[in-house]
């Protein structure tokens, strides 16, 4: 059944829900940050290690929007807790891989586990595998508008 409501109307709804939705995920977290004894900053940087399955020092940092400084504290601070390591990249001696480790995992399955698991039971119930990915679609296609607009702020400089 077509909406009966305005274009226009709906992408504005849509927009605020992914906010809404943005907001709650950044509390969950700044909880689940302290529960792992980091910062939001040094959570935010292994959610992007663990996603990427890994990545050089230097794509975090422009993934992040931290300088390879901030990066260096981040990774050190990591490395201490035993939720990331650092390795030498095999075809760049000046390049530094970085990957969560299994102790991580550990912890995090704890937290993110339940998360999951509701997402995949609350989901799977909730939207067709069609609709599915025209919601995998819709997220590919907000953060490609989100690079867009991180790349426009980091010229307004």
């Amino acid at each position: 059944m077509a909406s009966r409501r305005p274009k226009r109307e709906l992408i504005t709804e849509v927009v605020r829900e992914f906010r809404v939705s943005g907001n709650l995920d950044s509390a969950f977290d700044g909880l689940a940050a302290r529960q792992l004894g980091v910062s939001d900053t040094d959570l935010r940087c292994l959610n992007i290690i663990e996603n990427s399955g890994g990545l050089s020092a230097g794509d975090l940092a422009a993934q992040s929007g931290l300088t390879t400084g901030a990066v260096t504290g981040v990774l050190d601070r990591l490395e201490r807790a035993g939720f990331a390591r650092r390795a030498p990249d095999a075809d760049d001696r000046r390049r530094v891989n970085v990957a969560v480790t299994r102790a991580f995992y550990a912890r995090a399955e704890r937290l993110w586990g339940p998360v999951a698991g509701d997402w995949h039971s609350t989901l799977s119930k909730r939207f067709t595998a069609a609709e599915l990915e025209t919601i995998v679609d819709f997220l590919r296609v907000s953060s490609g508008v989100a690079r867009a607009q991180l790349e426009r702020l980091r010229q307004l400089r």
